[in-house]
């Protein structure tokens, strides 16, 4: 073989794969724009759900209000909400549905935070950013703090069961 037909084959393989991890950047970013949507979606199901609690509406409407999951401002009216309802304790289990939208919620979290990791690795690796691919701003984590509603009406299963007497 000659040598301009191997730099040709090189140059051509070199341009598929940055082809390919072009298309890969992409859909990763479509993805994560998905799993944003998801989730800002399951947080207003939850701050619905909290807003039946007396204790806990005007808390809930601030929530939903609070603009995009990916704000500063939406984390921290959803980290009040969580410190609301985890001082709420099993008061929180008024609202019937809270515990189920609360579990989706854990989920669509973290799929949205699977998705912001792997798109965060792909674009700041070595050859999309030489090539300069993905170039937007990078997607943000989704970290917030979490109660587990489920702990909670174990531990009020369990005191219930303690204070009734044998049969």
């Amino acid at each position: 073989m000659d040598w301009p037909v191997v730099v040709a084959l090189a140059l051509v393989l070199v341009l598929v794969y940055v082809w390919w991890l072009s298309r890969r950047i992409t859909r990763l970013t479509a993805r994560t724009a998905a799993a944003l949507g998801a989730l800002d979606e399951q947080l207003v199901r939850r701050a619905n759900a909290a807003a039946e609690l007396p204790a806990a509406h005007e808390v809930a409407a601030v929530a939903i209000g609070s603009g995009r999951p990916d704000s500063d401002a939406r984390q921290g009216a959803e980290n009040d909400l969580v410190r609301e309802l985890r001082h709420l304790g099993a008061d929180a289990l008024a609202a019937p549905a809270l515990p189920a939208e609360n579990r989706r919620l854990v989920v669509a979290r973290q799929v949205y935070n699977d998705a912001v990791r792997d798109t965060r690795s792909l674009r700041t690796a070595r050859i999309p950013r030489a090539f300069r691919l993905g170039t937007g701003a990078l997607p943000l984590y989704f970290d917030v703090d979490e109660v587990d509603l489920d702990q909670v009406a174990h531990q009020q299963q369990t005191a219930e069961a303690a204070t009734q007497p044998d049969q």
